[in-house]
């Protein structure tokens, strides 16, 4: 089978999170790239839902609190806090 991601190479491996089949140049760590360039970078745990206003980072709804029409991430919130 063909890799989901780039079509070309042999899948290698399944991604736990979102079932696609990826190769070794689709692999990040545990998850395929895909999956990892959309996890939440405070928890990388859950996938992000939007980037900070602040800073740009993606964040999980656990790790962000809405501001307006955005979301601002909790490392945010307690530096403007101060």
């Amino acid at each position: 089978m063909k890799c989901e991601i780039c079509g070309f190479e042999e899948a290698e491996r399944r991604c736990q999170r979102c079932g696609r089949l990826a190769c070794r140049f689709d692999w990040a760590g545990e998850h395929c790239v895909v999956c990892e360039e959309t996890l939440c970078r405070l928890c990388r745990r859950n996938f992000s839902v939007a980037a900070c206003i602040a800073c740009g980072r993606l964040v999980c709804e656990e790790c962000s609190i809405r501001r307006g029409l955005g979301r601002i991430c909790k490392d945010c919130l307690k530096t403007s806090v101060r």
